[in-house]
């Protein structure tokens, strides 16, 4: 989707159920999209652990991640690569998601509880240390065609330049999108959401881009009407666009969160402000 990218997809992966359904969703993609799986690995204190507690040692976690890596390759008849480096989660991840030239990071995540929800968020900032979107998984993909996007347009930094990610999924997935715009009561503010929409809806149709136009029903409570109408239309994935100098974590839950983590699992794609560097009116 970017000059640099080489048609990878990179999972994180750590070896439970969840690393699992991250695998099951990118050989999804990759599937469609005729790309390739590079399986990922970091090993720090806690994969260093466990090994000790299963009393095994590196050369058998390399052994493990190569034959899920065949078994994948032989069951799919795609092509698969591991990797397994020592270092950081958020660093060592955002650093070979560059030197492979991922297009996208599928990540898997239980969604936000327990002692997750008292610390933070892991998976915003994993979000948002990675140069490229992050596909935030939480259930098998099934049969998912990424055919239906949920576009969501407000104010926040990167919202309508989202659309330059538009346009290169729907060249690779023929996909439909849906507009989802929020509500201000300010009759200013909502005359600049009413310029922003216009100005995506005619950079969709100058790419001859289907979608829908729908409007929140109501002020304060977007991320919750998002999901709510990405559930009432059964869409494959709700796309988001994440700010990575404002890392936000609050009791409640901030709108990036509420949105990632949503209790009806709805897959969604992460693209931080920092990789949508464009005027799009020049699209």
């Amino acid at each position: 989707m970017e000059n640099e990218n080489n048609n990878v997809i990179l999972v994180a992966y750590d070896f439970t159920s969840i690393g699992d359904i991250a695998i099951e969703n990118a050989t999804r993609m990759a599937k469609l999209l005729g790309y390739k799986i590079c399986l990922l690995h970091v090993i720090n204190s806690s994969s260093r652990k466990n090994l000790k507690k299963s009393n095994e040692t590196l050369d058998s976690l390399t052994e493990k991640l190569k034959n899920i890596s065949a078994s994948l390759s032989r069951e799919h008849n795609i092509e698969v690569d591991f990797i397994a480096r020592e270092g950081s989660i958020f660093s060592t991840i955002a650093d070979e998601s560059k030197n492979i030239g991922a297009n996208f990071l599928v990540f898997g995540t239980h969604g936000k509880r327990g002692i997750q929800f008292l610390l933070g968020s892991f998976a915003i900032k994993l979000i948002k240390s990675c140069p490229v979107p992050v596909f935030v998984v939480q259930k098998p993909a099934q049969e998912s065609t990424f055919k239906d996007i949920i576009f969501p347009l407000d104010l926040q930094p990167g919202s309508k330049q989202k659309v330059k990610w538009a346009i290169s999924l729907h060249k690779q997935f023929n996909c439909k999108f849906h507009l989802f715009i929020d509500s201000y009561p300010d009759e200013y503010i909502q005359n600049r959401i009413r310029a922003d929409l216009k100005q995506v809806k005619k950079i969709l149709e100058k790419h001859n881009i289907t979608y829908t136009e729908n409007h929140s029903p109501a002020k304060n409570k977007f991320a919750k009407n998002i999901i709510k109408f990405a559930v009432g239309i059964k869409a494959d994935m709700i796309m988001v666009s994440t700010d990575p100098d404002k890392i936000t974590w609050s009791l409640f839950g901030s709108m990036d969160e509420r949105i990632i983590y949503n209790q009806q699992r709805i897959p969604v794609m992460c693209i931080n402000a920092q990789d949508l560097r464009v005027i799009i009116g020049g699209l």
